[in-house]
C-alpha cells in the first residue's frame, strides 16, 4: 500500500476499502499567513441559519388569535357527539376544559392561572403522578383514538364518587348542595380576589391572568358548549373587560390616597406612632414633606370654599379636634367633581397666596356602610342596614376621576368635634364586581380524621411528646 499523508485506522480501512486520499495541506513558509475566505464563511452562516430557524407556533393567547375554521366533519361531531344538548352539562363542560388546555400552549404562569380558575368553579387540576403517555403501552396508544390519549393524560376532572372516594373539596354532580353554575360569579371571584393576590401590583401579570380567563370563555362560546348559559357566558366576558379597566384605577387610587385634603387634615388632627405598623394599611410620607403651615392653608381654603357658605361664621377651634377614629367599610354611591364656580375660587386663591404648594381643586365622593366578606371571621359583625344615611367624604379631582360607583373601600375615618369627618388612611380597595367565594376557603382544606391520642396540654408537662408538640407549631403562621 502506497504511503498516505494521514493515517487510516484498521476499522476504516475495512469499512471501506476504496479510500480516496486528501488533499496535502499546502507548506506555508515563514512569514506567510493563511487567508480565509469571508464570503464562504457568510455562505455556511447563513445555511445554517436557514437550517436551525423553525417556525415558531403561536401560544392561542395572541392579541387577533382566532380557532382555526372546522371542517364540516369536526363541526358535525362537536354539534352531534361532544357538545349535544343532551349530554349532562357536566360532561360537556369537562371535555371542553380538556380539550382546552391541549390546544393552548400555555407557559407555566398561565397554567397555574387557569388551574386556581378552575378550582374556584370546582374542577379538580391536581397534578397526577405516572399518567402521561409515557406509562402508556404501545398497543394501548395505537388503538386509543386522540381523544382517548387525552382523556386518559388529562389533569382537570369533575369528580364523580360517592362514599369514601366523595371530596368536599370539589364539585361533583351527585352532591349538588351549595354549589350552583355560575360563570360570571367564579370569573369575578377570581379576578377581584385570588388574581389580585397573585399578581400585587404587576398590572401586567393581572393581565395575563384576564386574559387566559377571557380566551376561555370565548372558546366554550364559540363551540356552544353550553348554550343554556349562553347569557351568563357572556356576563363574564363584561366583567373580564371591567377588570382590564379598573383594577390600574385601583393601582393608581392607592397611591394617589388620602389625597392632598386629606393629608393636610392628618398633619394637623393627629399624632403620629411611629411605633404602630399594620401591614394592611397603605401609608404615604406625603405628610412628613408638607409643612403645617401650607397644611393649614389647605384644609382652611377648600373648607371655606365647599363647605362654609358666605357669611357664616368660622369654626371655633375647639371644635377641630378629634373625637372618634374608626375603621368602615364604604361603598361609592355618587361621584361629584368641582364646577366652574369653585374651579375659579381656587385658581384666583393660588394666585394670591402664592404657596409653595397650590391648593388643588376638590369635589366630594358619597358612601354607605357596607359589610364587605372577606373570608376573615373576627366576631360578630355589626348588622348594617340598607337605609343607613350617606356619607360625604372631600377628595381631589384627581383621585374622584378613578373612583367608580359601586367600587368597595376599607377606610381609617378621622371624626372632628364640629362633624367633619376626613380619611386618615386608606386599608383596601375593591372593584364593583367584587365577590368573595366560598370556595377559596377550600384550597387548604383537610378531611378532619379520627385520633385516638390525647391532644397536647399544659397540664402534662412531662410528656416530652406532647411539649415538642407544642414547640413545634410557629406562633402566628398563617397556616396554622
Amino acid at each position: 500500500m502506497s504511503s498516505l499523508p494521514y493515517t487510516v485506522t484498521a476499522s476504516a480501512v475495512e469499512a471501506q476499502e476504496d479510500v480516496t486520499p486528501r488533499e496535502p495541506s499546502p507548506q506555508l513558509t515563514n512569514g506567510e499567513i493563511p487567508v480565509q475566505d469571508d464570503k464562504k464563511d457568510e455562505k455556511k452562516k447563513k445555511k445554517r441559519s436557514g437550517r436551525s430557524g423553525a417556525k415558531k407556533r403561536g401560544t392561542g393567547f395572541e392579541e387577533f388569535y382566532c380557532d382555526p375554521p372546522m371542517t364540516p366533519d369536526e363541526y358535525d361531531q362537536e354539534k352531534n357527539v361532544i357538545y349535544p344538548p343532551h349530554r349532562p352539562f357536566v360532561d360537556r363542560i369537562e371535555e371542553a376544559i380538556q380539550r382546552f388546555r391541549a390546544r393552548r400552549r400555555m407557559d407555566s404562569a398561565r397554567d397555574i392561572l387557569f388551574s386556581r380558575y378552575l378550582f374556584l368553579g370546582g374542577i379538580d387540576t391536581t397534578v397526577r403522578q405516572f399518567q402521561s403517555t409515557r406509562n402508556l403501552d404501545h398497543d394501548t396508544l395505537d388503538e386509543a383514538t386522540k381523544a382517548d390519549v387525552r382523556e386518559m393524560t388529562a389533569d382537570d376532572v369533575i369528580h364523580r364518587g360517592g362514599g369514601a372516594s366523595y371530596n368536599p373539596r370539589f364539585y361533583n354532580p351527585n352532591y349538588p348542595e351549595h354549589w350552583d353554575v355560575d360563570f360570571a360569579g367564579v370569573a369575578a371571584g377570581f379576578l377581584s380576589e385570588q388574581l389580585v393576590k397573585f399578581a400585587g401590583p404587576a398590572i401586567d401579570d393581572y393581565g395575563m391572568g384576564v386574559e387566559v380567563v377571557s380566551h376561555f370563555l370565548k372558546y366554550i362560546d364559540h363551540h356552544d358548549v353550553c348554550p343554556e348559559y349562553a347569557e351568563d357566558i357572556k356576563n363574564a366576558q363584561k366583567i373580564c373587560r371591567e377588570a382590564l379597566e379598573q383594577i390600574p384605577a385601583i393601582a393608581k387610587l392607592l397611591e394617589l390616597f388620602p389625597g392632598q385634603f386629606n393629608t393636610a387634615a392628618r398633619k394637623l388632627f393627629c399624632k403620629v406612632d411611629r411605633d404602630i405598623f399594620d401591614f394592611n394599611t397603605y401609608i404615604d410620607s406625603s405628610d412628613e414633606d408638607l409643612d403645617k403651615k401650607d397644611a393649614r392653608h389647605i384644609f382652611g381654603v377648600t373648607l371655606a370654599i365647599l363647605l362654609r357658605p358666605v357669611g357664616t361664621p368660622a369654626i371655633p377651634e375647639s371644635d377641630m379636634a378629634v373625637i372618634d377614629t374608626a375603621e368602615r367599610s364604604y361603598e361609592v354611591c355618587k361621584v361629584s367633581a368641582a364646577n366652574d364656580e369653585p374651579r375659579a375660587k381656587y385658581k384666583a386663591i393660588n394666585e394670591y397666596l402664592a404657596l409653595s404648594k397650590k391648593v388643588e381643586p376638590c369635589g366630594s365622593v358619597a358612601v354607605r356602610p357596607i359589610v364587605i366578606q372577606t373570608g376573615w371571621d373576627n366576631g360578630p359583625v355589626a348588622e348594617v342596614s340598607v337605609d343607613c344615611p350617606e356619607e360625604i367624604f372631600i377628595l381631589e379631582e384627581g383621585l374622584l376621576q378613578f373612583l367608580k360607583v359601586g367600587m368597595k373601600m376599607v377606610l381609617e375615618i378621622c371624626t372632628l368635634k364640629c362633624g367633619i369627618k376626613f380619611i386618615k388612611n386608606i386599608k383596601e380597595i375593591f372593584p364593583t364586581f367584587h365577590t368573595f367565594l366560598p370556595q377559596e376557603l377550600m384550597f387548604r382544606y383537610k378531611e378532619p380524621v379520627p385520633n385516638d391520642r390525647p391532644a397536647p396540654s399544659v397540664y402534662n408537662p412531662d410528656d416530652a411528646a406532647a411539649e415538642d408538640v407544642l414547640n413545634s407549631i410557629p406562633i402566628g403562621d398563617p397556616e396554622y
